[in-house]
């Protein structure tokens, strides 16, 4: 059965594929596989877009470099993906299939967070 989250998880992979194909070390599908994927849709014009990036990467930081993968999407450069995603208003943060609008707070990114760990061990648990 196909979730939400599926779908999107695989949007922003193929998203992945066609922003990153050029760029040097673009992580490989099986060094992403243990990540949790922090998407952040952003434009250059938004003004509260550099302070939620800044706040992403400042919480992320705290738990590792191995724990996470950020993917920013300028939606200037990308409108479609934004539109596949049913994102309106920037800057928006998604993990785990679950998104908020605005800058987010620590400790709502952390909760989101926790929340796609335990739906990625759910998810493991139930392939085996």
């Amino acid at each position: 059965m196909s979730s939400v989250f599926d779908s999107a998880t695989s949007m922003v992979q193929e998203q992945r594929r066609v922003t990153d194909s050029k760029e040097a070390g673009t992580p490989t599908e099986e060094e992403l596989s243990d990540k949790i994927e922090v998407v952040l849709f952003k434009s250059e014009t938004c003004a509260f877009c550099p302070r939620a990036e800044e706040v992403i990467r400042e919480t992320i930081e705290d738990f590792g470099p191995d724990s996470f993968y950020l993917n920013v999407i300028n939606v200037t450069e990308n409108p479609e993906v934004a539109e596949e995603y049913g994102v309106f208003a920037l800057p928006t943060v998604m993990i785990g299939g679950v998104s908020i609008t605005g800058i987010p707070e620590p400790d709502m990114l952390i909760k989101m967070i926790l929340g796609a760990r335990v739906a990625s061990r759910k998810k493991k648990g139930e392939s085996k």
